[in-house]
């Protein structure tokens, strides 16, 4: 089992983290179904850009949750609300209307097709993080996969036993000591934080430097491929917005996803 364990990928081990802390949290917020969430108001003591306090302890807040910084709290929940609003009306319709339309070996495809191009992400900050071993596996998934895979629609690597080392700028930042910052939720994107959110760009400028597809300089055909890589990133994310059972889901989505962060950064 622990082999097993340590051979999965870190989207895999992060995922399984996300659910076990959903699970455990669930129960404690179920039992206050009947209250409404009530707006939270940062305490008197001073923060470091951490969520914790200026004397190294960890802040709870009145109800006992682990406190965070989000001094953009009611602009945080009125992007929260408007990106479940987007969801619902919008982007889960396209995501079922593309499932219909999409052979499942294409969708399968096209999946494989954008992780392999994010492996020259993962290249990236893996050598920026003096992760030599790392490195040397994703350049060589990313050789196999862009060869024999056929540009990435395949995955032979992985069935070679080279398992992805998936890492982004925010985790870079992180491990070099820097903190998370204000809590962000970004339109569309969903929860970040200051260092996230920037960590988002420089992957973002990494991506479109390489043009595999040769749609760098077609505004339409480049607009058509980030659309279809939105639409296979939502399918792909089992996160359903007021569907935890909780109403607190707004700290409770914010809690995992900070601890989430902290455990890829520390891995």
């Amino acid at each position: 089992m622990k082999n097993t364990f340590s051979r999965m990928s870190s989207r895999t081990r992060c995922r399984i983290f996300s659910v076990v802390a959903l699970l455990v949290l669930l129960p404690v917020f179920a039992g206050c179904a009947h209250q409404a969430e009530p707006a939270y108001t940062t305490p008197k003591r001073v923060f470091a850009p951490d969520g914790k306090t200026a004397d190294g302890e960890q802040q709870l807040d009145a109800r006992g949750i682990l406190a965070v910084h989000d001094p953009l709290e009611p602009f945080n929940r009125a992007m929260y609300n408007f990106n479940a609003r987007f969801d619902r009306a919008v982007f889960l319709p396209v995501v079922s209307g593309y499932q219909a339309v999409m052979p499942d070996i294409a969708e399968t495809g096209v999946t494989h097709f954008f992780n392999n191009l994010s492996e020259l992400r993962n290249l990236t900050n893996n050598l920026l993080q003096g992760e030599l071993v790392d490195s040397g596996v994703t350049l060589s998934r990313f050789a196999i996969n862009t060869t024999v895979g056929l540009l990435g629609v395949w995955d032979p690597a992985t069935r070679w036993g080279w398992y992805e080392r998936e890492e982004d700028f925010g985790q870079t930042l992180g491990r070099w000591g820097v903190a998370h910052g204000p809590y962000i939720v970004l339109p569309f994107f969903g929860p970040s934080s200051l260092r996230d959110a920037g960590g988002l760009a420089l992957d973002a400028s990494v991506a479109s430097s390489v043009d595999i597809l040769g749609v760098n300089d077609q505004p339409d055909a480049q607009l058509a491929a980030r659309l279809l890589q939105g639409i296979d990133t939502r399918k792909n994310t089992r996160f359903r917005y007021y569907e935890t059972g909780t109403p607190f889901e707004y700290s409770l989505v914010r809690f995992a996803y900070l601890r989430m962060r902290d455990v890829q950064v520390g891995k």
